[in-house]
Order: C-alpha cells, then structure tokens, then sequence
C-alpha cells in the first residue's frame, strides 16, 4: 500500500487507542535507539549547525519531533523555509542528522561548482550505454508503445469511451517498452516479469523515500517493510535465466559477437558483469537491472502520469500539439531526430515537469570537507545539502505567472527538457545530471506523441485534475485516478 493510502484507511474505534498507542511507543523506541547510537560529534549535534536557520525545533531530542513531521509534511516544510529564507540556506533535520537546503541560482551553481572531493553525489544509476543505442533502436521503442497500447487501450474506432486506470496501465506501458530495450522480445512481454518490474519499481522508491532519513544501523529495519530486496533479486534471476542460457549458447557456439546478437542491455551487462561462476554472474545481472529498473520505470512512469493528466486537463493544447507532429513526421518520419524537432512537446513535458516534477528537492551532496557559500555559510563535513527544486520552479521570481501550467512556456527558448540550469532542476545539475535524461525524454516524448495521434481523452471530472499527493519530499501522482480513453476522432 502507497503510505499515502495509510490515512484513508477507516480504523474501528475500539482500535484507534491501541493504535495510536503503538505508533507513539515504536516512535519512542525507534528516537531511543537514534539517540544511542548517534555519536557525540554527529553531524546533528555540530557546532557550527546552529548557526543555520532551522525550520522546525531544534533541541537534541526535540529535533526528532520535527523529523516526523518531515515524514508527512516534507513539501511544505521545504517551502516555509523557501519563503522565510528567500535565495538562502537553511536546514531540516531527518531522523540521521540534519538536511541543508540550498535555494537561489548563485547558491545553486555553487553546488553545481563545487569540487567532487568537497560534495559528493549521493548516488548515480548510469543509463549511457543506452543512450548511445537508442539512435540504431528507436524503431524498437515505439514499435513497443503501439504494442503496449493496443494491448492496455483495446478502443476500436467509433467507440464510447473506455476507462483508462492512468497509473496502473502507465506502470505497465513503461515497464514494457523500456524492458524492450533492457532484454528485447518476447521477454519485456511476459506478464509475469512485467508485473515483477513494476512492484520492485514502487516498492523501491517507497522504501528508499524513508531509508534516506534514517542512520546507517537503522536503514535495513525501515525498508525491510516496504521491499523484500533478496525475493526480488530470485525472481529476476529465474525471469532472467532461459534468455541468459540460450544467449550462452549462442555466444559458445558463434563466438562473442556473433550475427544477430540482440544490441540491448542484457547484452551488454553480460559481456561487462563479472561474476566467479556462470550463476553468480546471472545474479549481479539480475542485481544491476533491478537498479536500472527503479532508475527507469519508476521515474518515467511518474513523470508521463503527470504529464497525461495535465493534457487532460488542459485540452486547448491538443490541437497544436497534433499540427506540431503532424509537420514533423511528415517531414521527418518517425525517428529520433523527429523527437528531437517537437519543440511545442518539448515543452509540453518540460512544463509537466517543473509544475508537477518528482520531489521538493533534488542534486543532494554528501558533504566530505567543510564547504563555505559565497554568503558566508560553512556547512561542516559529514552533512548532507539539497536544492530547493519544486519552490525553485514555482516562484514567480524566477517564472512569470509561476502557478499557472503554461506549455508553450519554453517554445521559443533554446534550452530543451534534457538541458539544465540553476532555474529547472528536473534532472540535477553540475557533473551528475540524471545520465538516463535523454533515454527517459525520448520515451516520455514517443508516448505522449502516440496518445496525441491516436487518441482523445479526457478527465474523470471535468475540469478536475486528479490531486498530487507527498510522502517526504516526493511529488506522487494520484495512483487511483482514471481517465477516459476513446479512438481519435478526427
């Protein structure tokens, strides 16, 4: 269940004391057993952190009070210390120590600027071997989202319109069509391996929303609940094994690169994962496209939702869409270079993205040695900084008329959707962009364009679009919205 849904969830009265009693008394076990095992030079308790303004309390113990409200009320605290810190820094503070948020473009392309030795990224999910592919097996993506949809979005040609459960049915387009690109057919098809790719994607993301805050020793505990990682890695592993064996076998009988030899990921991991033995080395195979997974199908999935409810509600854009690809692959046919010449969805989607983007904040570093901003805050080693991503993209300081959805906002802008700057945060900025971007826009752009030219839809409610909701700092579709889905009628 999405933590989300835990508060609609109706709890009899006769519970409700027992409840509360439980989550009040794992609370207290859970801020003891932090405040044991937090050193005394931790990071939480550093000299030079109360000279950073704080949003919530800041006393040792009642600090932790403020981590649990960060849990549930994450997005507006970022933006109550936006506000009251306007271009500034400030800090909230986790159950692991305290977050320092950075706002404002200097401060930011400081970040961007700093030296790898002083801030480091948090992590990466390296998605460059599929970039370099997706020129030779564009073909192959969007001949997968025709599958995907026709098989999801069964509407024959003047027929009623057909209910469309968005998140859902996205998972499943997603999961397939990247899975096309990860292990090739029929294999991205499977129903089984299809349905394993978006449960380890969700639960992933959910477990790694709370893990983030937690101290090292604590970490296994929180996500054990929200995601069985060494079930997952077995089910991979037996999904994975008869593509695995009978690639083997070809290579034994034809050598490495032999003809036909599928150029997809599964290639490429086993020609590059080492492994002692044949079966350790399908299960670091089986370990590295779970990453890849949640790295794709998660984030994709997310950012295509919000995009679909936004062309739902806001159906003025439709028809300037469709002239736009209409023209182009007219001219272009459907390539990757076509995708590329949409400038009017490219902007679309870059609008979809800094309104309804994937959290609050983004581009957190490690710090490794204390690090001073040009206004004169050190922040001391061993903390950990973010950017203000979504407060960033709705000031009307930095965007003319911040709230409203504009999607033709940066059609005449020479920066795309992959480009960052210090003012669209959306894939992270400095030496550690998101390196998936260009793969993730390519598929984001195929399928929006596919809806576009193949179908009308429209909203559940009319003119209401289905609400976000957060969890920590993550912006979450609506998971149980519909949308109606009919044949186009042109």
């Amino acid at each position: 269940m999405h933590p989300a849904a835990i508060v609609r969830l109706v709890i009899p009265p006769t519970t409700i004391y027992w409840s509360l009693a439980y989550v009040a008394s794992t609370f207290v076990i859970i801020i003891t057993t932090i405040f044991a095992l937090s050193p005394k030079g931790s990071p939480r308790h550093g000299s030079k952190l109360h000279l950073i303004p704080a949003i919530g309390p800041t006393a040792r113990l009642m600090s932790y009070f403020g981590a649990l409200r960060f849990l549930f009320d994450g997005s507006r605290m970022i933006q109550d210390g936006y506000e009251k810190y306007t271009h500034g820094i400030f800090r909230i503070a986790d159950f692991r120590s305290w977050t320092i948020i950075v706002s404002g473009p200097q401060l930011i392309d400081e970040v961007r600027k700093a030296p790898e030795d002083v801030l480091a990224f948090e992590a990466a999910i390296d998605d460059t071997q599929l970039t370099r592919e997706m020129n030779d097996s564009f073909y192959d993506i969007r001949d997968e989202v025709i599958a995907a949809f026709s098989e999801l979005v069964p509407v024959a040609p003047g027929s009623d319109w057909s209910t469309f459960p968005a998140w859902d049915n996205i998972l499943d387009i997603v999961s397939q069509t990247t899975h096309r690109m990860f292990v090739g057919l029929p294999l991205c098809r499977d129903p089984g391996y299809r349905k394993m790719n978006k449960q380890f994607a969700t639960e992933i993301s959910r477990a790694a929303s709370l893990v983030r805050l937690f101290p090292s020793p604590l970490k296994w505990l929180i996500g054990r609940p929200f995601v069985d990682v060494p079930a997952a890695l077995e089910c991979c592993v037996n999904h994975l094994r008869p593509t695995v064996e009978g690639r083997r076998k070809n290579i034994e009988r034809h050598g490495r690169n032999y003809a036909g030899k599928p150029q997809d990921l599964l290639s490429w991991f086993m020609d590059e994962v080492d492994g002692q033995s044949d079966e350790e080395k399908l299960k670091h195979i089986a370990f590295h496209f779970l990453i890849v997974n949640f790295g794709s199908v998660y984030t994709i999935s997310t950012s295509f939702t919000q995009a679909l409810y936004h062309l739902a509600a806001h159906p003025e854009y439709v028809a300037p869409l469709r002239e736009e690809i209409e023209a182009v692959t007219a001219s272009e046919g459907w390539t990757k270079a076509a995708m590329g010449e949409m400038r009017k969805l490219d902007s679309f989607l870059k609008e979809s993205q800094r309104i309804s983007g994937l959290g609050a904040v983004a581009s957190y570093r490690r710090v490794l040695k204390p690090f001073t901003f040009s206004n004169g805050v050190c922040i001391p080693a061993g903390t950990t900084i973010g950017v203000a991503t979504w407060s960033t993209h709705l000031d009307d300081s930095v965007y003319s008329d911040a709230q409203t959805f504009d999607a033709m906002r940066y059609v005449h802008e020479e920066s795309q959707l992959v480009t960052p700057t210090t003012n669209f945060l959306a894939f992270g900025l400095g030496r550690h962009l998101c390196p998936g971007r260009f793969f993730a826009v390519i598929i984001l752009k195929t399928m929006m364009a596919h809806v576009l030219m193949n179908y009308d839809i429209k909203l559940e409610k009319d003119g209401v679009r289905p609400k976000d909701s957060w969890f920590v700092t993550d912006n979450i579709p609506n998971s149980t919205a519909n949308l109606f889905f009919r044949k186009r009628v042109q």
